[in-house]
């Protein structure tokens, strides 16, 4: 063996001996991938498009009964309605050198 020879030069093998990250740490968990979509059709930020595909691939994975978005939501899609402060935010006060206090 020559010392300054590349080491894939050595290999017999063309293929990779593990199946990569997926084949070490297991395959998708399909509660979590389920979980995603729902939390898709919800979301306000998804477009159309975005939503019928999640629909979609609920049905295929045989969750059609989860693809229901429920009314609350639709309602607030329609309007516009999003969560936002719960109170109104109070002026912060300028800050002070410190000082000590005379008492």
């Amino acid at each position: 063996m020559p010392f300054f020879t590349a080491r894939n030069e050595e290999r017999k093998a063309t293929t990779r001996r593990t199946g990569g990250f997926r084949a070490r740490f297991g395959r998708r968990d399909p509660d979590r991938v389920a979980g995603g979509y729902k939390a898709a059709l919800s979301n306000p930020n998804t477009t159309r498009a975005g939503r019928k595909r999640a629909k979609r691939e609920l049905k295929a994975m045989g969750r059609g009964d989860e693809a229901r978005v429920p009314l609350m939501t639709r309602i607030k899609r329609t309007f516009g309605i999003r969560s936002g402060a719960r109170r109104e935010k109070k002026p912060r006060r300028p800050r002070t050198t410190l000082r000590k206090r005379a008492d």
